[in-house]
């Protein structure tokens, strides 16, 4: 499948990143890692995710309290964000359902 962004996501991980940065750069790196993963994962295999509420999947980062959420749109995976798992996500989804690029 075609994996699409939407242009908020970079952010999302630059700013998780930067957290684990501060603490320990060796984290952040590994944070990185397996948001990309996660990404890839849910391109691969999209419907083994589970529907977290309304068509928003999710994909746990490995080793992370953060999760990446996606939809599928037609023959693509629409990332949406990278959120950890405290955040109120349906109020932070709310603003990303469309704008996605590749």
């Amino acid at each position: 499948m075609r994996l699409l962004k939407h242009p908020l996501v970079d952010c999302d991980i630059e700013e998780a990143a930067l957290w684990y940065h501060l603490r320990d750069p060796s984290v952040a790196i590994r944070l990185i890692d397996a948001a990309r993963n996660a990404m890839r994962s849910a391109a691969r295999n999209p419907l083994q995710f589970s529907i977290r509420f309304a068509d928003v999947r999710r994909v746990r980062l490995a080793g992370f309290p953060h999760s990446v959420y996606f939809r599928l749109l037609g023959d693509s995976v629409c990332i949406l964000a990278l959120a950890h798992g405290g955040r109120d996500l349906q109020a932070l989804l709310r603003g990303r359902t469309s704008s996605p690029e590749s």
